[in-house]
């Protein structure tokens, strides 16, 4: 006669003589290192490493990619249709600049997330020279900026986090003020526009700036 409980009793043979991880090579150690015996178990984490490892790629910046160079375009575009490039001369006043040995650089970086609005941030970096090193001006220049990446065509809402910033240099390489970890001072940041802090985020943007043209019935 078939014994009803054999595979039940299988199951339970074949769970001790199944090999673990991490289990403990001294029986001292026995009970407090962790237990991964079975299958279902080490498939689980798995899946779980998978999701995490595509939920942090979500999350990661774009940097580098065709997106965040729209958008350094957009805020280059911004910027130069209403503050072109100039250079003040010793008595303050703003000339062109076509004999400069550094230019302005826009640096951005997107980052995207699960369940919240992107964030887009902005780093304007000026040589010493730069008219927009001028208080009043480049809280203008930023106001620009911002009113152009909140109304940007492709994501809806985004929050903002823009600066412009003065490189601490003194040569006269051009590429110096993009290079990474350059010392900056700070011109402005999103405080001077009357922010809460340095990243505006879509309900206070929208008070400001209206509903974005990418979404005109979007609301907070």
């Amino acid at each position: 006669m078939n014994d009803p409980h054999a595979p039940l009793r299988e199951v339970r043979r074949w769970m001790r003589v199944s090999t673990p991880v991490n289990k403990a090579a001294s029986s001292g150690l026995r009970g407090r290192l962790p237990q991964i015996a079975g299958p279902l178990m080490i498939g689980a984490l798995g899946v779980g490493a998978l999701g995490a490892g595509i939920a942090w790629r979500a999350l990661s910046s774009t940097r580098g990619t065709g997106r965040t160079q729209r958008f350094v375009d957009l805020a280059t575009a911004a910027l130069d249709s209403r503050f072109p490039e100039r250079v003040t001369d010793e008595a303050g006043a703003g000339v062109n600049d076509a004999s400069s040995g550094q230019h302005r650089v826009v640096n951005v970086e997107v980052g995207e997330g699960f369940g919240r609005p992107s964030l887009v941030s902005i780093d304007v970096v000026l040589p010493a020279q730069d008219a927009l090193t001028d208080l009043v001006t480049a809280t203008l220049a930023l106001d620009e900026i911002t009113r152009a990446t909140w109304n940007n065509p492709e994501m809806v809402p985004v929050s903002v986090r823009a600066r412009v910033l003065v490189a601490r240099t003194d040569d006269g390489d051009a590429d110096s003020l993009a290079a990474p970890g350059a010392q900056t001072d700070a011109v402005v940041d999103m405080t001077a526009l009357g922010f809460e802090d340095e990243i505006a985020r879509p309900d206070e943007l929208y008070i400001r700036y209206g509903a974005p043209e990418g979404d005109p019935a979007w609301r907070p």
